[in-house]
Order: structure tokens, then sequence, then C-alpha cells
């Protein structure tokens, strides 16, 4: 079911943006690294498409290694300073938090959960993927057009009362929702691809940031 109505959803990537670096594409390029070197420029350039991309080089990986391989390799894996009161900020403004990741679910899980942040969170969408075989096999609920996590659809299914869309992100995945975003927060090479696409961002250090910036213009803006 949709969040309960509130005057405005934030929905956050999470490899490079809740974390300080690419986990999932460390995971990709520790478990899968021939495949993944020949793979992950094409997608970057997109030469091939997320949804190609990914599910060559997760579907590359031996299920032997999932999950307590892939678990161990994410524990020291630091996210960015200031999400704890970022969402707690939001909490006081009934604004929900949910998490939109193009990488492996169990994966978000296990950072949130390590930071105490995993109940904070609204809702958390991503691949799953199925182990009974020699190789991981991609399972996805929201496997759309050119990605396996459609974010654009995830979010289409969350605001259903005219919500205020604000997108946090850092890269490719995060460039369609971006487009639909009403707020985007951009780093890294995020802020790149929207300059090509000729879409407004706000360029973004850590969660406290953003905090910052929204309270500056929660009241104009929110509500």
């Amino acid at each position: 079911m949709p969040v309960e109505k509130c005057p405005a959803i934030v929905f956050c990537d999470f490899d490079g943006t809740i974390t300080a670096q690419e986990t999932f594409v460390g995971i990709l390029k520790h478990f899968a690294p021939s495949v993944s070197s020949e793979i992950l420029p094409k997608i970057f350039s997109k030469e091939i498409t997320l949804r190609q991309g990914v599910r060559q080089i997760v579907e590359s990986i031996p299920s032997s290694a999932y999950p307590d391989q892939l678990q161990n390799f994410v524990q020291d894996k630091a996210i960015r300073p200031g999400l704890s009161s970022l969402i707690d900020y939001l909490d006081s403004r009934h604004i929900p938090f949910v998490v939109v990741s193009g990488g492996i679910r169990y994966i978000v899980e296990v950072v949130l959960k390590r930071e105490n942040l995993l109940e904070k969170c609204s809702k958390i969408f991503g691949i799953d993927v199925d182990a009974t075989q020699e190789k991981l096999k991609v399972i996805s609920e929201w496997e759309s057009g050119n990605e396996l996590v459609a974010k654009v659809d995830v979010i289409k299914r969350e605001c259903q009362n005219n919500e205020k869309i604000i997108v946090i992100g850092d890269s490719l995945t995060d460039v369609n929702a971006s487009k639909c975003a009403d707020i985007v927060f951009a780093r890294d090479g995020l802020c790149n691809y929207l300059k090509e696409e000729n879409v407004e961002f706000i360029e973004w250090t850590d969660f406290n940031h953003i905090k910052e910036k929204l309270q500056l213009i929660e009241n104009r803006f929110l509500f």
C-alpha cells in the first residue's frame, strides 16, 4: 500500500549516496572482476542498459558467496554523515524517507541495520536474488524499461496524493527519478548527467547539508 498522506516523500539512492562509496559496484568488482571490467564501462557510457549490464554481472557471481561473503564485504563500508539526523527531521515533518536502490536489497538492509537506521526508513526497494543454483539469479519486482529497479515506477506507486517528490542521488541510476522530482539533491556523476539533461539540482556534500537546505525552503515549498 502507498505510504500515508504527507506533504512530501524523499526517495534516496543507497550505493554511493547513503554509503560513502559505491558499495554495490564494489561488490560487483570484487565477486565478478572479469565480467565487471568488461560490462561496467559499457553501462556508464550508456552503450548497454542498466537492466542488461547489472543482470549480466550479478548472475555471474557464485551463489556460494551469498549472503555471508557479500555481507562481510560491506560490514566496514561507511555511510555519509548526518543521515540519522535528516531522517529524524523528516519524521518530525511527517515526510517518509524511502530508500530505492539499484543494488541488492539484502545488502542495503545489512548496512542500515548496522547503523540502527533500518527501522527509521519508511520502505526499502531493491533487487532480490535467488541463490539456489550455481550462480545468483536476479529477481526484481520493479524491473521495467532499461532498469532492474525502475525508480520512477516506485515513485509513482508511492506518490498518489500530490506529494512533493524529493530525490537524493549520485549516479546514472538516479537520472530518470530526478526528471520527475520537485527537488533533486545530486552529487558526483549525477551532477554531470543532469547538466546534460538540463535538469535543475542542488549539489550536496553530506546529509547535514541536505537537512540545512530543506529547513531553509520548507515553509515556502513543503507546506
